[in-house]
């Protein structure tokens, strides 16, 4: 490995380390209102606001073909309990940004996360 590629792969790194900070910090920030919205085999099962942080609840999603269990702290939510096989959707873990999604196949469960944009105004610049 020459010395210009050990520079370039710093280079590359510091600057994906940078972007990742910077979306982390910026990505819940403009949402007035965010909430879950859970549906079961394409259709609305239940919305679920996610805006008090210190609310704990768990939600159990009964279908025709299986059973998971949620829990919704934090700000944010997750799958506890799933009767699949393959538990990928309690693999998947917490979620709490807008746009993230939780989908259990076998079940045909996916719990999404929206938001609302504040509607306030931060900065006029002329």
């Amino acid at each position: 490995m020459k010395k210009g590629d050990i520079v370039v792969a710093l280079f590359m790194a510091i600057l994906a380390v940078v972007l990742l900070g910077f979306y982390n910090i910026t990505s819940n920030r403009h949402y007035a209102h965010k909430y879950a919205v859970i549906t079961v085999d394409g259709k609305f099962y239940k919305k679920v606001s996610l805006d008090d942080t210190n609310y704990q609840q768990k939600i159990p999603v009964v279908t025709k073909y299986g059973k998971d269990i949620l829990m919704v702290k934090d700000g944010g939510i997750k799958v506890i309990y799933a009767e699949c096989p393959d538990k990928i959707c309690i693999k998947e873990g917490f979620i709490d940004k807008p746009g993230q999604s939780i989908v259990c196949l076998p079940f045909r469960i996916v719990v999404e996360i929206k938001g609302e944009k504040n509607a306030q105004i931060d900065q006029v610049v002329y």
